[in-house]
């Protein structure tokens, strides 16, 4: 048979030693991902002092009225009341707040809220009217609030005391308000909410997705309307909520996360090149152990350098440089230094092959839902390659 010939001995210990390294390179990744987490707990450090200073992720409940009934004191009672209906505006104006080197969406909103509460029977004629905000620290201004179409006088910015009586009591609220990262809406009875901000497409979570979102007017407009029948809970007791998240687009310690959760695959592929060009180049020019851990060590640096710069720089970017960093070095070693200039085609090949992975890479941890159709195809192929590859090698030959 005219085929390539490789010594089996040789081989076999090159692959356990091949196999050794990537057990090893490895540790390194869960290196890397342990320092992606540190990274992440100095952001959340800094947004947790931003939320000192300028307010947590708000809630807006409904206007809720509370007051006791009893001719004794000691048989009193506290009702609380929310509002039967309640339409609420509310227009938020995000910026990304600056903490070292970290850049925290934190917003201000103007809320308009209006609704009534129907008393079917009270003996009571004062009531508190509580304004419902979780985070009473963000105030920036105090609220305005009027009850039965009359100014309420004795408030603060957590209450209201106020006249009630038996049948429909209108109310109206308007305040404005700070908070962190995110925005939510208390569920309570029928409810509507309209929001705009000048902010690019939020994300949506919580209880209900909205009615309408869409671009408007230089902003972003989203409205949920929710029935009362779909807000109502067994238990009475907990309440159900919608919320627009104002995060960064992307997550830069989430991508690289996903970026080193393939970096056992990508290290071996590239291994597997250089392995395949030893078992069929003509000259049989071997590769040490030691540049292959060089190699492997340049590609685990990849992950470092990818998470440095892209908490300065946009993600793709700093993914576009790192790849270009790396694939730079071990092409121009594999150049100079592996085949000492006689072969110009390998490293052209080893670059090309770096190029496709690194490019595989990006798509695939960008395509979310779509990733494991995409992995399972890219792993299909490579094997196709490598059996063309390697058509011609008799492994069971010595070398003559």
């Amino acid at each position: 048979m005219d085929g390539k010939t490789i010594a089996p001995k040789n081989t076999m210990a090159k692959i356990y030693t091949i196999i050794g390294f990537l057990i090893a390179l490895s540790i390194g990744l869960v290196c890397v991902d342990n320092i992606i987490h540190d990274r992440m707990k100095f952001r959340d450090k800094a947004v947790s002092n931003v939320e000192q200073t300028w307010g947590k992720a708000q809630t807006i409940g409904v206007g809720r009225l509370e007051y006791r009934e009893g001719k004794n004191e000691k048989d009193m009672a506290t009702i609380s009341y929310n509002s039967v209906n309640t339409i609420t505006n509310a227009e938020a104006k995000v910026e990304l707040k600056k903490k070292g080197i970290y850049k925290v969406p934190v917003y201000t909103v103007n809320i308009k809220q209006k609704g009534e509460f129907d008393i079917n029977k009270t003996n009571a004629k004062k009531a508190a009217f509580k304004i419902n905000v979780s985070d009473k620290r963000g105030f920036a201004t105090k609220p305005v609030v009027k009850f039965d179409n009359k100014i309420a006088k004795d408030c603060n910015s957590s209450r209201c005391i106020v006249d009630i009586y038996e049948g429909k009591i209108p109310y109206e609220i308007e305040y404005t308000v700070r908070g962190t990262k995110a925005l939510s809406f208390d569920a309570i009875n029928t409810s509507e909410t309209y929001l705009k901000t000048n902010y690019w497409v939020p994300e949506y979570t919580g209880d209900f997705s909205p009615v309408e979102h869409k671009a408007k007017d230089g902003g972003y407009y989203t409205y949920w309307s929710v029935p009362e029948a779909a807000s109502a809970t067994e238990d009475g007791y907990r309440t159900l909520a919608y919320t627009s998240n104002f995060i960064n687009t992307v997550d830069v310690y989430r991508m690289t996360e996903r970026c080193v959760k393939y970096g056992f695959l990508f290290i071996a592929l590239t291994f597997l090149a250089f392995f395949v060009y030893e078992i069929i180049n003509k000259n049989k020019r071997l590769i040490h152990p030691f540049q292959y851990s060089l190699i492997g060590i340049s590609m685990l640096v990849f992950y470092l350098l990818l998470l440095s710069m892209s908490e300065f720089i946009n993600f793709g970017f700093a993914y576009l440089t790192a790849a270009i960093m790396t694939i730079g070095l071990i092409v121009s070693y594999t150049y100079f230094v592996l085949t000492n200039k006689e072969d110009k085609k390998f490293p052209l090949a080893i670059g090309g092959i770096l190029g496709v992975i690194y490019l595989y890479l990006y798509i695939t941890i960008n395509l979310e839902e779509l990733s494991l159709l995409a992995g399972s195809f890219g792993l299909f192929f490579t094997i196709i390659a490598v059996m063309y590859a390697t058509r011609n090698v008799e492994w069971y030959k010595e070398n003559q």
